[in-house]
This record gives C-alpha cells, structure tokens and sequence, in this order.
C-alpha cells in the first residue's frame, strides 16, 4: 500500500450525485499525483455506487476514503474542525502522509479548507483555477485584476498544500482518459472511521433568499446607483420576494451604506453564478460585471438606453424603475412571469 497520497473531496448535488466539479478536480489531480509519486484518493462522504466507481478508477483513483455519513450541503461545524478530519485522523493513523488536498471552491470547501489545513499543518490557497508541480513546488494559478489575468503562487512540497478549484475553471463535460480501470479491486475501499454510524442526508430544505450566501443564490436583484431612494430600494425588495431572490447591489450601494458590504457583487465583493440577475439602476461598469458569471438570464433595468449593462443583457429595459418595476410587479401578481425572448426561461417564472 502506498504510503503517500492525494486526496479529491467529491462534491455532490442535493440529490446526491456527483457534481460537475469532481470531474474538473480528478482532471487536475491526476497529473499532480503522478508528479508526485503520489496514489490518488477519492474522498467523500460515502462510499461510491459501482458506477461511479468505474469512472473514478478511469481517472486514475486507486483508493475511496469516505465517512460513512452523508453530509449536508451546508454542514456545521461547530467544535472548530473540518468534517474530514476523521478521514485524515484514520489515515495518520495508518502511517500515511497527505502531500495535498482538492476541494471544490463551494460552500463546503470554502468552509472546510482552511479547517483542514490547520489540522494537517498544510499550506492554504483558495479559488484556483489549476494546480501542478515544477518538480520542487507547488504551482497554483488563481485570477486576479478582474480575472484578466492570472496570478501564480509557488509553494514548496516539502509541505502539505490544501486547495479550492472554481468550479467551470478547468471545463464541463470532461471524460476520463480511456484506460480501463475500476476502484474497488483490493485494499482500495477504506473501511469508514470507527465511531462513525451511517445516517440518510437529511431532507433539504430551499436556502432562505435573506441569508444565503450570495455565490450561492440561484435568483439575484441587484439595484445600483439609479435606485438611490428609500422608494426605489423598497420595490427592489418586493420585485425579490417575488421572485425567491437575493437582494444585492453594486459597490457605490454599499459604500453609501443602501445595503451591506457582504451583499455587493463585483471586483471588490462576491463573485456569483446565478440563473437569473435582475439589475435594476446599475450602469454595467467592468468591476461590476467582473462579479457575474454566466447567469442563465440576465434582466437589466436603466434609464440610459446607451448603459453598458444592456451589452451584456438577455432581455433590456428602458424606463424609470419607478414605472417599470410596478409594472414588472404586477405582471407577476398576475403569473405572466418576465417578458424574456422566446426560447429562455426565468428560472421559477415562465417563459
């Protein structure tokens, strides 16, 4: 058995199905374990289905590490320890030694990183977008100046490295390479750790729009300077309960204090994903949309009908918020849903 290894934390969906990510994280992992000398390990919170088993020996993976528990999406942690410290304390125990750790950079990773790496002594870098070896360091790419360019870190191996990957950094629909191969032959399921008892993942409840972190939220509302008026910001508010959205906003709206720093989105705030961003009075400067990454819709609302922001709309809206909200309002008391063009679909609305 090898004595050193590489781990990949498999991120799942809410149904319990590896997510997209898992693919992009084994992608990268695997030439770094073979630079390292190193077998590459799947870890999880359960064990795989014979399926998934497969891929995973496809990409490489020569053992499973799993909790034996399924955890939430948003897991609490509240003695201060990662929830894969029972993996890494049963693999100390064996005489194994972790060199790095790959989580995707979601709500568990950003969480469970810097946890993790305090409890391996390991170096911490979050929200890469690759990861490799030159042969005496860790090499590890992140974005930076509105992710025109990339920023590269080296860190020496002689020391542990835990990591966060952007989910979409590397590419969707990755294959595995075509080698034949399956997880499961020999030693490599690990036995989950003592004093763990397997329980069924909890019911899961829709995260409330008040409190959700903003990378997280399916449905945005994010008001800008053209909606400067405690009337504005008040139909802002009700166009989100509306819709199950997030309320959100530039830079200039938190700097004068409309809303809190934690929910302004761009190159100074939160960098979202959201299916659907309705941007009522922002302009579209670069440091704004920099914080906007593919949303599946995206509704703008301005009076300037040369607002940059429109650039990059699916549906435009030229008007006075004060009229057009209203409207937008009462369009859905009425279940008619957003005037999007034929084809696309508000995510919770209709066509």
């Amino acid at each position: 058995m090898s004595a050193t290894e590489l781990w990949v934390w498999l991120p799942r969906d809410a149904e319990g199905r590896l997510a997209p990510a898992a693919e992009e994280l084994l992608y990268e992992a695997q030439a770094l374990a073979r630079r390292l000398d190193a077998w590459l390990v799947a870890a999880g919170d359960r064990m795989p289905e014979p399926g998934e088993r497969d891929r995973l020996g496809r990409w490489g993976v020569r053992r499973v590490r799993a909790l034996g528990m399924a955890l939430l999406p948003h897991p609490l942690c509240p003695d201060g320890h990662s929830p894969l410290r029972p993996l890494l304390a049963a693999a100390l125990a064996e005489g194994v030694t972790v060199r790095a750790v790959l989580l995707a950079a979601d709500t568990l990773g950003r969480m469970a990183a810097p946890l993790l790496a305090a409890e391996l002594d390991a170096a911490c870098m979050t929200g890469a977008t690759s990861i490799s070896c030159d042969g005496r360091h860790f090499v590890v790419a992140r974005p930076t100046l509105g992710e025109q360019y990339e920023a590269l870190t080296t860190l020496p191996l002689e020391r542990p490295l835990v990591v966060t990957l952007q989910p979409g950094a590397v590419g969707e629909g990755l294959e595995p390479p075509s080698r034949p191969g399956t997880v499961g032959e020999g030693p490599s399921l690990a036995e989950p750790p003592a004093g763990l008892e397997a329980r069924e993942l909890p019911a899961l409840r829709p995260p409330d729009p008040d409190t959700v972190d903003l990378a997280d939220a399916e449905r945005i509302v994010a008001f800008g300077r053209g909606a400067f008026s405690q009337e504005a910001v008040a139909l802002v508010e009700r166009l989100a309960k509306v819709l199950g959205a997030t309320v959100a906003g530039s830079r200039p709206a938190a700097d004068e204090g409309w809303l809190p720093f934690a929910r302004q989105v761009g190159l100074t705030g939160a960098i979202v994903q959201p299916r659907l961003y309705v941007a009522v009075g922002i302009s579209g400067a670069p440091y704004h949309m920099v914080g906007i990454k593919d949303p599946e819709t995206l509704v703008a609302i301005n009076s300037d009908p040369e607002a940059p922001i429109f650039a990059h709309a699916h549906l435009g809206i030229v008007g006075d918020l004060q009229a057009v909200l209203p409207a937008l309002l009462e369009r859905l008391r009425r279940g008619e849903g957003l005037p999007v063009p034929q084809g696309r679909t508000v995510p919770g609305g209709h066509p």
